[in-house]
């Protein structure tokens, strides 16, 4: 059943609590957060620069081309609008985008380094090549937003996109899903800067990665056990 604007507003909410509630994100807060609504060419979207106390006066409703259909929308937030469209449109099974600044996959992104999948839980998220940069563009410019689908042309399970000299651009089927998918990648940068100062992560091996999914989806397919 698709979900209703009460209760798309509800899911960016308990999004960005989550990610706030992490520490996934920089010390200003920064980021922006959109659901697309199911069955339109519609989006749903943080209408203020911050993911901290997020409430339903904070969302604005916009259509496919920008087009406010209801809220308004700060000039800092509508920047940003192509950057989340553009991941809509490349992956149409997309429900929800998230773009933070958090900061050790920022560092990466500073450096325009990928992000290797050395961490089993990138690949339990579903992660299982390693997460590429965008080369810069102002944000939102048609530079960075064709920067992020030339490097979103390749067919491999993304989770997300590091937008080069800028932060992070991650989405899933839905806000919790997003949230999760921008706190792993985090999480799995944060622990790749330690793994340096020991001679640098290594990559888990391709074939184990497919290993780790299945072995994922068939405890997943029993479900839970009882007494």
């Amino acid at each position: 059943m698709a979900l209703s604007y009460p209760e798309l507003r509800q899911a960016i909410i308990d999004g960005s609590k989550l990610i706030m509630d992490t520490g996934a994100i920089s010390m200003s807060n920064h980021g922006n957060f959109s659901v697309k609504v199911p069955g339109k060419d519609q989006i749903m979207i943080t209408a203020v620069a911050s993911l901290a106390n997020v409430k339903p006066e904070s969302l604005a409703v916009l259509a496919f081309d920008g087009t406010v259909i209801e809220g308004e929308i700060s000039p800092t937030s509508m920047e940003i609008i192509n950057m989340h469209l553009i991941v809509y449109k490349k992956r149409p099974e997309t429900g929800a985008v998230v773009h933070t600044h958090a900061p050790y996959i920022t560092a990466f992104a500073c450096a325009q380094k990928d992000l290797d999948c050395s961490y089993e839980a990138m690949v339990r998220a579903g992660m299982t090549e390693a997460i590429p940069v965008a080369g810069y563009g102002p944000r939102g410019s048609d530079t960075s937003v064709n920067n992020i689908a030339k490097v979103m042309n390749v067919e491999t399970p993304l989770g997300a996109v590091m937008l080069g000299n800028h932060g992070l651009l991650a989405w899933g089927a839905d806000a919790l899903a997003a949230a999760r998918a921008n706190n792993v990648v985090e999480e799995s940068a944060q622990i790749a800067v330690y793994a340096a100062s020991l001679g640098g992560a290594q990559a888990i091996p391709a074939h184990m990665r497919a290993v780790t999914i299945q072995r994922r989806d068939a405890f997943a397919a029993a479900g839970t056990q009882h007494a």
